[in-house]
This record gives C-alpha cells, structure tokens and sequence, in this order.
C-alpha cells in the first residue's frame, strides 16, 4: 500500500471504507440520487471513485466530472458532455450539444446564465429550430430510455455556484442554476444517477442562502474520520508497505497527538515518520511519533493545513466568517475546547449590540457549519 496523500487514491491504495461504500452504493443503485457530506481531506472522492468502480462491474457507466475549474453555466455544460462522450455515451444529440456549446462559449458569452438555457440554437441545414434547454432534455431523455445505466458523480460543485453568485449578487442566476438542475435530476432518474460532493458542503452553501429547497430531492450519506481501530489498522498498512513495524501503543501515541483520525493527517504523520527513522528504517519509538508530530506544525507545513483556513468562508456569508473566526480563535486556546456556553459568550464579545437569541442563532447555523465542512 502507497502513502499517496492529499490525493484520490484507487485500487489496493484505498483502504478499508466498505460500510460507507455499500451503503451510498445501494443508496444509488434503489434510485436516489445523493449528497455526499464530509469534511475536508476525508476521501470524497476516493470514495466517489471506489462507487464508481463497483457500478462499472454492474455494468453502469460512470464518471466523475471535477467543476473547480468551471465559471459559468456553458463551462460546466462542456465538461460534462465531453466526460459524457469519453464513456461511450452513444446518443446523436450529444456531439451536435458539445458542437454548440464549443461555439457559444467563444461567441455568445454571457448569452446562457441562470439557467437561461432557453437560447436558440441555430438549426442545421434541414433541421428545425431548438433551444440549448430542449437539447439538454432531449439528451438526458435518450440515455433514460437506453440500455445503459449511467452515475455522474460532481465534484466541488459549490466552487462553481460561488463563481455563479460573483457573477450576479442578485442571487437570481444562482438560483436558477439550482433550480434548472434540480429539474433535470427528477425528470430523468430513471436510468441516470447523480452523486455529488465537494469540499465545500452544498448543504451549508444552500442553507445560508435559504436555497434548501433547490437540493431537497437529494438522499444525504456521509463519511467521517476513521475509528481507533481502523486508524490503527490504516497505520500498519502503511508501515507495512515500508517495511516499518508499527505497534499499536505506537499507532496509539500518534492518534492521541493529532487527535482526529482523518487519513490525510495520518498519512502526513507516517511521512514525517518514515523520514525520521532513516535507510534502513530503525525501530519506531514513542519520541519518534511524538517528533513526527510536533514536526508538522512547523510553518514549512501550513500548505498541508492551508484548505482550512484560506477556505473557510466559502460557502459562508461575511457575518457567518466573522463569526466562524471568533469561535475557532476561542476554541483554539483551549486543549479540551469549549463548552456551548462559552462559544457564546464569545460570539456575545464580538457583536454586544445584538439580541442574545439572534447571537444564539448565529452560533448554531456556524457551529453547523464548522461540523459538517471539518
């Protein structure tokens, strides 16, 4: 087993998850279509990968389609169509869609924006004239009626909502976005499923712009950081590969200094500890784990921790960051943390204008906030 951190991992390198697995699988295979809810670097999408493994041996065809990288509605449209066409998705209405959009995106920008996609579509020699949006249904309709089963799984779709809401402040456009999607995923369930997922929670994202109802026809999963157990059992896989025993009082030293089992941090302390223990690898000792640890929290290793905090207001409004920054300074002075009571009082600190229920109410929407996005 590969120590490949920060990475999707596939294959012998994703270890253990099978609980989480078959569950969001038979969650997917009944007819749901479904959110994945997880914290950051807890492999979402190695485990979106292994679910798409498992439906490609039941003979669906799968795809994870990463929108980080997509602006606006025809990006995102154009990504999907050409993961679409790599898996052999045979309907004639796709290349004429992947023609068009490759056009409209050099020429009609700005034309297809908060799920406007009623724009014509200049009809070919012989052809009647259509709209983007009838195409799109046109599409989705087809692969429902043919042999094929088909899962889509999206990745980091809140950062292109973000991207949505800069483009109009209005909200108007990111709604429609929502809505028009959440239209395409009940029209067409029946042979096509949709998984989506992100560091970034889309419940969170929609909860604080009152958008819920737009992702309510969504089944939740979730997946957590690992048990002890398996922790330690993940630990010893990964010193097995370098040839590094690894007991379990030392597993057990390294769970009690970093606290919270999630795989990325384990597999960032295995690094550092390989690395201390030389060519060839010595005999771990408890002071090595310990080092390991306290190593990683050098300012040469921020980059590893960087997702947390440079990313923490996305999917927040400004008073929700603020406010998100009061309580992790407070928390983070305290080993054991906080009680509720004091998280309140130091949200009641910051804003000592405000009602003391509407600051209660803050604290449990952030709170909420911070739990589900890790």
């Amino acid at each position: 087993m590969n120590n490949i951190i920060g990475q999707p991992v596939e294959g012998d390198n994703f270890f253990n998850r099978e609980e989480e697995t078959d569950q969001l699988w038979r969650t997917l295979e009944e007819g749901n279509h479904v959110l994945l809810l997880a914290p950051r670097r807890v492999g979402k999408t190695s485990l979106a990968l292994r679910v798409g493994s498992i439906a490609s041996k039941a003979d669906w065809k799968f795809i994870l389609v990463d929108v980080q990288g997509c602006r606006d509605e025809l990006s995102f449209l154009d990504t999907l169509f050409e993961k679409l066409k790599s898996i052999g998705v045979k309907v004639p209405v796709l290349a004429r869609l992947i023609e068009w959009v490759t056009f409209a995106r050099r020429n009609l920008p700005g034309k297809v924006e908060g799920g406007g996609f009623s724009v014509a579509i200049v009809p070919s020699e012989g052809q009647e004239s259509t709209t983007l949006e009838r195409q799109i249904e046109r599409l989705f309709d087809e692969m429902d009626r043919s042999g094929d089963k088909v899962l889509i799984a999206v990745d980091e779709l809140p950062v292109l909502l973000q991207s949505l809401e800069e483009g109009d402040r209005s909200g108007t456009r990111l709604k429609g976005f929502l809505n028009w999607f959440r239209a395409l995923r009940l029209r067409y369930g029946h042979k096509v499923r949709w998984l989506l997922l992100g560091s970034v929670g889309l419940d969170t994202f929609a909860e604080v712009r009152r958008l819920t109802a737009s992702i309510n026809d969504l089944q939740l999963s979730s997946l957590g950081a690992y048990s002890e157990p398996t922790a330690i059992a993940f630990l010893q896989a990964l010193g097995k590969g370098k040839n590094v025993k690894m007991s379990k009082a030392l597993c057990k030293v390294i769970l009690r200094e970093i606290g919270w089992p999630l795989p990325f941090f384990l597999q960032l302390v295995f690094h550092e500890l390989h690395s201390l223990l030389g060519r060839p690898s010595r005999q771990a000792q408890p002071k090595d784990a310990k080092k390991a640890c306290d190593q990683l929290v050098a300012p040469e290793f921020y980059k590893h921790f960087e997702p947390w905090r440079g990313r923490l207001g996305e999917g927040m409004n400004e008073e929700h960051k603020q406010a998100a920054t009061v309580l992790l300074n407070a928390i983070c002075c305290h080993i054991n943390g906080l009680p509720r009571v004091g998280l309140l009082n130091a949200l009641i600190a910051k804003y000592p204008q405000r009602d003391s229920d509407e600051v209660s109410r803050i604290l449990a929407t952030v709170l909420g906030q911070l739990e589900r996005d890790g």
